[in-house]
């Protein structure tokens, strides 16, 4: 496996699942050097991330960033850097609109489980946006874990 040092998590519009799972992802990533981030797949216009998700991530003890939403570009792809989206028809899209695209899975695949549902809370209510975190927690603890394994196994082989 790659020894990744960026991680970018993609959504529609970068206001509600990617900030989230790039919180969760930071939360567990805390004091390990890799750059956690997240970006839309349709952003318009630099929109706030939705109160919403910043409220239910608040609620779990994490802080979000008060950023904005960024549009995705080849600039964001290398291969240092791996993009977790949070379906094959996204995944799908980057590979046929970007052609710098490299190490783009969803979340289920790159943790190797079943396709768990990763509905987009936008437009819902606040109920919603606690389901989806909450499945987002899971899959985003599982993939750190896979991560801090890599780091852990890769500085076993260079001792």
């Amino acid at each position: 496996m790659n020894n990744y040092n960026r991680i970018i998590f993609v959504c529609t519009g970068n206001t509600c699942r990617s900030p989230m799972a790039a919180t969760i992802m930071q939360h567990n990533l805390m004091g390990i050097d890799i750059s956690v981030e997240s970006r839309g797949m349709v952003v318009l216009f630099p929109e706030p991330y939705n109160p919403k998700a910043v409220a239910v991530a608040a609620s779990h003890g994490m802080i979000m960033p008060s950023n904005n939403a960024k549009q995705i570009d080849n600039s964001d792809f290398g291969k240092n850097t791996l993009v977790l989206v949070m379906d094959s028809s996204m995944k799908t899209k980057l590979y046929n609109n970007y052609d710098k695209a490299i190490n783009v899975y969803t979340i289920n695949e790159f943790i190797g489980c079943d396709n768990v549902e990763v509905s987009d809370p936008y437009g819902k209510g606040i109920e919603e946006y606690h389901k989806c975190f909450e499945i987002l927690l899971e899959l985003v603890n599982r993939a750190a874990a896979i991560i801090i394994n890599n780091i852990n196994e890769q500085s076993k082989e260079e001792l």
